[in-house]
């Protein structure tokens, strides 16, 4: 499960501002991490309360009693409507530097309400569940999500790390323009110049698609 699955019936703010001490029954997914082996290794070794988990043996849940969490998570707008719950974007850390292979990490969060509708038997009885953030795209702003996230990675956070069709989709490319903008304009404004380029692409998609769906419904009706 994960938190999208849970949470496609609950009412969210189209953006959730989190900075908040969380304590009571915290299971955390262990594909939080990018190298899962080396995760799971660091787990045992650190003595933390794990849980196996019978969907994926080498995997267990990590159980804590409180932590920190600091982010946001906001829903992507898609005027198609086809996810819903599955559309949303989540850079929430997870705080928690008594186990250092824990803080830092990127998580998507579920409520006790999600956990409760996942029927998930290992997430019975948990107030909160957090798991590797995803967000359902399907043709729409792919290739744009990829430009965000190089932007976030070269200028902010290096070791920020997804996978679509392969792991960091169109890094490479990206980096060069984003260098480039650099060496021109130096790092501040070419941070600046790359967020203003990734705006309007964003906006220029979300154009296209809504009278996509616009000119769909116009056909159905007509």
């Amino acid at each position: 499960m994960n938190a999208q699955e849970g949470g496609a019936s609950r009412k969210r703010a189209n953006i959730e501002t989190i900075d908040e001490h969380v304590t009571g029954a915290i299971v955390v997914s262990s594909f939080i991490a990018r190298d899962l082996e080396t995760f799971v290794a660091s787990a045992r070794e650190s003595r933390v309360t794990l849980i196996e988990n019978p969907e994926a043996q080498n995997a267990p849940f990590i159980a804590l009693k409180e932590t920190r969490l600091r982010g946001l998570d906001f829903k992507l707008f898609d005027p198609r409507g086809l996810y819903p719950g599955a559309d949303r974007m989540s850079f929430v850390f997870l705080e928690c530097p008594d186990y250092p292979f824990l803080d830092g990490s990127l998580v998507e969060v579920a409520t006790r309400e999600d956990c409760a509708a996942s029927g998930t038997d290992a997430l019975r009885g948990a107030d909160l569940y957090l798991c590797a953030p995803s967000v359902r795209l399907c043709h729409y702003l792919e290739d744009w999500t990829d430009c965000l996230f190089s932007w976030i990675k070269f200028f902010f956070f290096d070791e920020f790390w997804w996978h679509r069709q392969e792991d960091l989709q169109g890094f490479d490319d990206y980096r060069h323009v984003f260098e480039d903008l650099q060496t021109e304009r130096g790092a501040e404004q070419a941070e600046e110049a790359a967020f203003d380029a990734v705006l309007a692409t964003f906006d220029q998609h979300a154009e296209h698609w809504t009278s996509e769906v616009e000119g769909w419904v116009t056909a159905e009706q007509g």
